[in-house]
């Protein structure tokens, strides 16, 4: 790890606590959050929509983490805009202030405009599997708002003064989800049956920070596979009433349960092998029920 001090916001959720716990083994890491810190966890508050309490709480750090966002479908949709885009705005804008060089974001596959929180009917993917060059088509606000991030994230980067690295995973299943994927593998998900555990993120958001490609990158995240008890090509037919242009057909030959999602950069370029699999996901919680 190349950084000796790293912010992370949203530190004190699930998925921001998961990062702390595997960057505080390889640098000194401060949460930045709303909400009170855990026990033995250096925290500073930090609201993303101030900026002078940013500038503060960032002060001395030489890379960022930035999980904070509204993401739930019950979220008020201008709130949601203003946290998620505005607030990634004021990270970025501060960062570059405050001269640190490296951010990375954790974005989402709802920028896709593929899958989306509101449940609205989905557009059919032009092609099989999705790719960063796949054009970018978000109906509702969640996606919209990760979009627009991630756009103003190039932009920053095309200045010169920051490296910017975003990840869009899909549904993250973190522990005490098992139940909830038993119970989507019998319904017609319309998330696709994308996932991707926590695990993988966790290492994603480490390898992105060692990442030493172009001043912006993006890269989807998730499993090698779904977890409907469908094959994919066969259900993507019967949900949109056609099948896509299929540009790799050996992936779907060899797996017929294989993701939706290009991971060929991120195996190859990020340098993350997924490791997610639903069938130890669950099974680990049978050990330990």
């Amino acid at each position: 790890m190349q950084f000796g001090s790293i912010a992370v916001t949203g530190g004190n959720g699930g998925l921001g606590q998961a990062i702390i716990n595997n960057l505080s083994a390889h640098a000194r890491v401060t949460s930045l959050d709303i909400t009170p810190g855990q026990p033995g966890v250096r925290s500073r508050y930090a609201d993303v929509l101030s900026k002078p309490v940013l500038k503060e709480a960032l002060e001395g750090h030489d890379a960022i983490v930035h999980v904070a966002a509204l993401l739930l479908p019950t979220d008020p949709e201008e709130s949601m805009f203003n946290t998620n885009v505005v607030g990634t705005w004021n990270v970025l804008k501060t960062a570059e202030e405050l001269g640190i060089q490296k951010v990375v974001l954790i974005s989402s596959e709802c920028a896709s405009g593929i899958i989306n929180i509101q449940r609205m009917e989905q557009s059919c993917p032009d092609y099989l599997p999705i790719d960063k060059t796949h054009p970018e088509r978000p109906l509702e606000t969640y996606g919209l708002s990760k979009l627009l991030s991630d756009v103003a994230a190039e932009s920053f980067a095309r200045r010169g003064k920051i490296k910017i690295v975003s990840l869009r995973p899909t549904l993250i299943l973190m522990p005490g989800m098992e139940a909830f994927v038993r119970k989507v593998r019998e319904s017609d998900d319309p998330d696709l049956w994308s996932y991707v555990e926590v695990c993988d993120v966790v290492e994603a958001a480490h390898l992105a920070l060692e990442y030493e490609g172009p001043a912006y990158d993006c890269f989807y995240l998730s499993a090698r596979d779904t977890y409907a008890k469908e094959e994919t090509l066969k259900f993507m037919e019967r949900k949109f009433g056609r099948l896509p242009e299929v540009r790799d057909p050996d992936l779907y030959r060899l797996n017929p349960y294989a993701a939706i999602w290009d991971l060929t950069r991120c195996e190859k370029v990020l340098g993350l092998k997924p490791k997610s699999d639903w069938r130890q996901f669950i099974a680990k919680r049978k050990e330990f029920a």
